[in-house]
């Protein structure tokens, strides 16, 4: 098993949040590549005008070397929900497990974050593989911030706020600290200069 995390993988309620805070750079500041799985990437941008939608977009876009979307049977079966005028609430988050497993199960000695939001991941925790560790978008912030690679993550999470996001959760640090404590040890150890 690695000691170091080679890939983030996103849910949509991180991307809203730092969208929102004109932040999405964040992400791309541990150097790691970024999947963005297809029900995920159709959550956040599938509703034309929605506040964000357009400069995810742009964003991915831009981004291109470090940012993919990966495409997931899960968001095969989205596809065909919307299509129906079905119910497709909760695919994006499941559409995220299936990217980690696949992305584990081909490279065996690999670890992976999943950057989430919402209570139902954590919850889910236990069917995940243990190799996959699980990251708020506030703990994320604060560990770019405790490296110096953001200057604030309460300055982020206040700007999204201001935007209308539920930012509460993201305030409180998770009481498991062990993923934090590895993030931040990778971070420290890829060099932790600011690049603010």
């Amino acid at each position: 098993m690695s000691e170091t995390f080679s890939l983030i993988v996103t849910d949509t309620s991180p991307l809203f949040t730092l969208v929102l805070a004109d932040s999405l750079d964040v992400l791309l500041r541990p150097g790691l590549p970024v999947s963005i799985p297809d029900a995920v990437y159709v959550e956040a941008t599938r509703v034309h005008g929605a506040p964000g939608a357009e400069q995810i977009v742009e964003w991915i876009n831009a981004h291109l070397e470090a940012v993919r979307i990966v495409p997931t049977d899960i968001g095969i079966d989205q596809q065909r929900r919307l299509e129906e005028g079905r119910s497709a609430r909760g695919l994006g988050e499941q559409s995220a497990i299936e990217t980690l497993e696949r992305f584990l199960r081909l490279n065996p000695t690999a670890e992976a974050l999943l950057l989430f939001e919402d209570s139902d991941v954590a919850k889910r925790r236990a069917i995940v593989d243990e190799r996959a560790s699980l990251i708020s978008t506030g703990d994320f912030l604060r560990e770019l911030e405790g490296v110096g690679l953001i200057q604030s993550s309460d300055y982020i999470l206040d700007q999204a706020a201001a935007k209308g996001r539920n930012i509460e959760r993201q305030r409180a640090a998770s009481k498991d600290a062990t993923t934090r404590e590895r993030l931040r040890a990778q971070l420290r150890g890829a060099g932790g200069k600011s690049r603010r």
